[in-house]
């Protein structure tokens, strides 16, 4: 009996993670473009077309419809079955590792949160303030006795970390999202947890950080190799410059037809491309969201690691 109670307790945080899943696709795009509380139904990005309520149900329509819209036919986002088949799996560990208790419920509402912090981040470049105020409001709700969490080491843990990266915020070496992010996780997980998010947030963008450089140098590198490869001819030049301008006054004219009908939501696509495009704009909350799943399925087993090697 008590096994088939937990099967259905498994059953129910699974699909009640995969609907909010489906909630958290709608945050991650609305949010951005400050249409969050619009009343319009979902509807496809490529041809505004609403969807319909049955081709909407988290994971099976998409499989149904074999990740493509039912009225353009253009390629649905595989981001979208990610998310919230992401939100699922996550929900049921945490019943799993927590059981039935009010921790399962503020990981599983931070958890959610941070996805949809990490994703936006990773589009614009910058952290929902709504996102920081859920942790903040999750944070404030632990400081509750029933959570059993010192107060002390938790006001200790907004600051202690977030004051040196707003310092280093002022001289333009993070965003200021991020220094939020620092002050709501540190309100709520305390300043020895905070720590360790810190820890391996900066380990995790260190190796990314690396990564990215390796890449952009052999890319340039085979970049420049064609280029040498591929000079023109003084002849050819000659030759084809009549029709480079012909090409470019046509390009001049298309791009105007296109400029008069492309969309609002279209504009505003483009201009985040672009400003992506510059290859600066890393987002650094995606990994402190990663450091915080860390945290909060191993924090423990650190701390007393670490308190064992010392001595305490």
């Amino acid at each position: 009996m008590e096994l088939a109670i937990k099967i259905i307790l498994y059953i129910l945080s699974g699909l009640l993670g995969l609907a909010v899943g489906s909630f958290l696709n709608v945050c991650i795009y609305r949010l951005p473009r400050g249409n969050f509380f619009s009343n319009a139904r979902s509807f496809c990005p490529k041809c505004n077309t609403p969807i319909k309520p049955y081709d909407n149900i988290p994971l099976i329509s998409y499989i149904i419809l074999k990740g493509r819209c039912r009225a353009c036919h253009e390629v649905i986002s595989p981001r979208y079955p990610i998310i919230e088949a992401l939100n699922m799996i996550m929900w049921i560990v945490n019943f799993a590792v927590f059981g039935i208790s009010y921790i399962t419920i503020i990981y599983d509402i931070l958890i959610s949160t941070l996805i949809v912090v990490a994703m936006v981040d990773i589009d614009v470049t910058e952290i929902p303030d709504s996102s920081i105020i859920t942790i903040i409001i999750l944070a404030l709700l632990t400081f509750i006795p029933v959570f059993d969490m010192s107060w002390k080491s938790k006001l200790i843990g907004a600051f202690c970390i977030s004051v040196p990266m707003l310092i280093f915020w002022i001289f333009g070496g993070m965003g200021l999202g991020d220094v939020k992010l620092y002050f709501a996780l540190g309100l709520l997980f305390g300043w020895e947890k905070i720590l360790i998010i810190f820890i391996f947030s900066m380990i995790l963008g260190s190796i990314y950080g690396v990564g990215n450089i390796i890449y952009i140098r052999h890319k340039t590198n085979r970049t420049d190799n064609k280029s040498f490869d591929e000079i023109p001819c003084v002849e050819d030049s000659a030759k084809g410059s009549q029709e480079a301008e012909q090409d470019n006054l046509t390009s001049v004219d298309n791009a105007n037809i296109n400029n008069d009908i492309e969309s609002a939501d279209e504009q505003y696509e483009r201009e985040l491309e672009e400003k992506l495009d510059t290859g600066k704009a890393i987002p650094f909350g995606p990994f402190i969201v990663l450091a915080t799943f860390i945290t909060i399925y191993f924090g423990d087993m650190i701390l007393n690691f670490y308190k064992s090697l010392i001595g305490m």
